[in-house]
């Protein structure tokens, strides 16, 4: 079983031989990463084939610019900026379109997070207690626990993602940790374990 250490190293490898012109090392973090992307992005807007296109245009863009690409071992944070980045340039020009002062994108959580809190599959009939509990959330918020829990992105590259400094992603985790745990604490009757709030930040 490789180790994070050993996917980093192989991570950087193949994101250097991309830049160095290797197309089977493009085509290959193509084929990783697509249905990645895809469902990142599903998780702001509804609009399939937006995202569809968006993904598309990420892979354009980075292989006409490879030459001017910085190096890293972290591919999927990277790509995850770009697509964060190219959809909601998008959203930014429907804004100016319909003449509107904000298309908000609001981050949707699916059942990726409920697994991450329920310990025991024998607990699968309290998911929609868990989805009460993950409703508390700002969009904001659920975001954060995502790129943490289910992601487990480190913390500089949620900042990254999320376009704030240090301090204010721990204390974002920090206040949603707070507020899922409130609620559970109203519902203690229930025998979910909430593992996520356990986790060291």
């Amino acid at each position: 079983m490789l180790t994070e250490q050993t996917k980093s190293v192989e991570e950087q490898l193949l994101w250097e031989m991309f830049l160095s012109g290797d197309d089977r090392a493009y085509a290959y973090l193509y084929k990783k990463y697509t249905d990645e992307l895809f469902a990142f992005g599903m998780r702001f807007t509804f609009n399939r084939e937006l995202v569809k296109d968006t993904v598309q245009d990420v892979f354009i863009k980075i292989y006409r610019n490879r030459s001017r690409l910085s190096k890293t071992d972290k591919v999927k944070p990277y790509l995850y900026m770009a697509m964060k980045n190219t959809l909601f340039n998008v959203f930014e020009k429907e804004k100016e379109s319909y003449h509107i002062d904000t298309v908000e994108p609001v981050f949707i959580t699916e059942h990726s997070i409920e697994d991450m809190i329920i310990a025991d599959e024998q607990e699968a009939e309290h998911k929609q207690k868990i989805n009460r509990l993950l409703d508390v959330l700002t969009p904001r918020q659920k975001e954060v626990i995502y790129y943490r829990y289910v992601e487990e992105m480190e913390l500089n590259e949620i900042c990254k993602l999320m376009g704030m400094n240090y301090q204010s992603v721990q204390n974002l985790i920090q206040r949603s940790i707070k507020r899922i745990k409130q609620l559970y604490a109203e519902n203690s009757k229930s025998v979910l374990n909430v593992q996520l709030v356990s986790r060291n930040l």
